[in-house]
């Protein structure tokens, strides 16, 4: 005797999510120094000018771009970095007071920021006991790297000097610009 069985499958239509994981490289194309001092912005460049050699003046980008033409810019946006916050119903704009160091040819750009804005936000909530951080553009070798921090900490009032790897930053978002 011969028995057939039939299972009856149905077709069962399952949800299927996919999660689309862009996981971008950011320009992370920097080095980055967190700096502790009670210092004021202004006098801290004054300082690291006197103590390193830089040149530093205050803000985000020149007024001129490189063609000598006045640029189409709100001064805000030449003299701050903006760093604009979503809370469940408002957008907030912070501004950090930032510093530069460019030289001609943009071989090189050092820039100084405030990590609190005019606002009161932290620019790196996750590191928040720097008060300001030196971000340097471009490559800068080991020697020169080793000779700036060693000219930061001679200031005495900076009380930490650290070089701070930007990648396991969870706010490393805010130091592009």
């Amino acid at each position: 005797m011969y028995f057939r069985t039939e299972i009856n499958t149905h077709n069962i239509l399952n949800k299927v999510t996919f999660k689309l994981d862009l996981d971008f490289d950011l320009e992370l194309d920097f080095t980055l120094i967190g700096i502790s001092s009670s210092l004021r912005d202004y006098r801290l460049c004054h300082f690291i000018n006197k103590h390193s050699g830089l040149k530093l003046q205050f803000g985000k980008e020149s007024p001129i771009d490189h063609n000598g033409n006045i640029k189409n810019k709100p001064q805000s946006e030449l003299d701050y970095h903006v760093i604009t916050e979503k809370s469940k119903t408002k957008y907030f704009k912070h501004h950090f007071p930032m510093y530069r160091y460019c030289c001609n040819q943009f071989e090189f750009e050092y820039y100084l920021i405030n990590n609190k804005s005019l606002e009161n936000g932290v620019l790196i909530p996750e590191i928040a006991n720097f008060d300001y951080f030196m971000l340097i553009k471009h490559y800068i070798d080991s020697e020169d790297l080793d000779r700036l921090i060693d000219n930061l900490k001679s200031i005495p009032d900076i009380m930490l000097v650290k070089e701070i790897e930007p990648i396991s930053l969870k706010s490393k978002e805010n130091l592009i610009f």
